[in-house]
């Protein structure tokens, strides 16, 4: 409360006789009619007196030095009903400190200033209170409307006007702030939780250290329940795979686990398989990216999962891929139920097209027998190319010939010499002579089909490896 907000309550009709700083804080009300007050003060005070002191001999001018002397903020006369009249020595004497000076009409009674004060420092009491029960009240309302670290971020984030986020093993929730200060998060298994300001912790004022602290068990306790759910959730989701993979006396039991899951059983699922490093927390990332639309579990050293699809099934992988960062994917056919082993086995054949290496590979391109390659043995392969075409590869080497360059066109163009010529800018006759020669050094016909996929397959087979 301010000297001001005392002296223009209207109810309790205070004359402002001298003007001194209106703006300074009132410590408190205190009255007062001893000789020498200054001892019962300690600066800040507005005191009320009605002059009693003048009895005792005491100057209005010398009263109103020895308040000043203590620092007060303001000092207040009370007219009483046979003294209707502020001495002009205490006026004089107030305006020569500054002071501020005011009047309290008969019927006011000091008590009733001293309630008005109380009244006003309880709402400033209370002000912190009643915010922190709100920020409280907000905090559960919001996890009544969906329970999640996210809605005790995003109610967190609201009162302290700062973007913040939460960093755990399983990856992040919320946005993270771009300078990233981490607050440690205290609980059972949350060794390696923190919350992330943009600033440090120290560097917040009073009622935002208030919310931040408020909100920390909130926020310790969302994410024990979900890593609570996500462990029984993994439980189950393991069995579910082991059902899938063990096929048609178990597609009851699938169906009914799907539903226990949250998951339609009449949906039309795509099967996936991740491969990288950290299989856990790639499947805790894989589960983020879910968000409820499907499952997975990890198997060893790989994570195994469904989605239901939605729309265009590239679009959702791309959105998967992008939240598993470094690792590889395989998606399987979309298709109902009963189909799911049967994608999850073309997941397992698309990633390990994939080599290790980070990317994303569907079913779609499954088609193609070529990618056959992918899943064979490299030293396999080296080992078939080298048994067809190790001649053609070696006259190349000790001629310098371009057998093996003149072969790949010839192949790329169908079989059509005279664009093969036209593409490798040399006669038609100096191609039929190479092509010859390969035919020579192979023991294969370009003639006959089957020859030619031998070299086609060997040629490819030599490019990949």
């Amino acid at each position: 409360m301010l000297v001001r907000d005392l002296v223009t309550d209207p109810e309790l009709r205070l004359e402002l006789r001298v003007r001194g700083a209106l703006d300074r804080p009132v410590r408190w009300v205190h009255t007062t009619e001893v000789a020498d007050p200054a001892r019962f003060l300690r600066g800040g005070e507005v005191v009320l007196t009605a002059g009693v002191w003048r009895d005792g001999g005491l100057g209005a001018g010398e009263f109103v030095d020895r308040i000043a002397a203590a620092g007060v903020a303001a000092i207040g006369y009370g007219l009483l009903p046979d003294a209707p009249e502020v001495p002009g020595e205490f006026l004089a004497a107030a305006r020569r400190h500054a002071l501020t000076c005011f009047v309290v009409p008969v019927e006011i009674p000091f008590v009733q200033i001293t309630e008005a004060f109380v009244a006003a420092k309880r709402a400033e009491w209370e002000g912190p209170l009643r915010g922190h029960l709100a920020e409280y009240d907000a905090i559960v309302a919001a996890l009544r409307r969906e329970r999640g670290v996210h809605s005790v971020l995003r109610v967190l984030a609201k009162h302290l006007g700062l973007p913040v986020a939460v960093r755990t093993a399983a990856g992040l929730f919320g946005e993270p702030p771009e300078a990233r200060h981490g607050v440690a998060l205290v609980g059972d298994g949350l060794a390696d939780a923190e919350l992330l300001l943009p600033v440090p912790f120290a560097e917040l004022d009073v009622r935002q250290r208030a919310s931040v602290t408020q909100a920390m068990p909130f926020l310790a306790l969302e994410i024990e329940r979900v890593r609570a759910l996500r462990e029984m959730e993994s439980r189950f989701a393991a069995e579910l795979f082991e059902w899938i993979q063990a096929g048609g006396p178990q597609l009851p039991a699938v169906r009914s686990r799907l539903r226990s899951l949250g998951l339609p059983p009449d949906a039309e699922y795509a099967g996936l398989v991740v491969h990288g490093a950290a299989p856990e927390a790639l499947a805790a990332r894989l589960t983020e990216a879910l968000h409820g639309t499907g499952i997975c579990a990890v198997r060893g050293e790989e994570v195994l999962g469904l989605v239901a699809v939605d729309g265009d099934p590239d679009r959702q992988a791309a959105a998967l891929h992008g939240a598993l960062g470094d690792a590889g994917l395989g998606i399987g056919g979309p298709g109902p139920v009963d189909s799911l082993r049967a994608s999850l086995l073309q997941a397992a054949h698309a990633v390990a097209a994939l080599r290790g290496e980070s990317g994303r590979l569907s079913y779609a391109r499954l088609s193609s027998p070529t990618l056959l390659f992918a899943a064979q043995d490299p030293e396999l392969l080296a080992a078939t190319s080298r048994a067809v075409l190790g001649g053609v590869a070696e006259h190349d080497r000790r001629r310098g010939s371009e057998l093996l360059p003149s072969l790949r066109v010839f192949l790329d163009c169908g079989g059509r010499w005279q664009e093969a010529a036209q593409s490798l800018h040399v006669h038609i006759n100096t191609l039929r002579h190479r092509i010859g020669k390969v035919e020579e050094l192979t023991g294969r016909s370009l003639g006959d089909t089957a020859d030619r996929v031998d070299l086609y397959l060997a040629l490819r087979a030599l490019r990949e490896h």
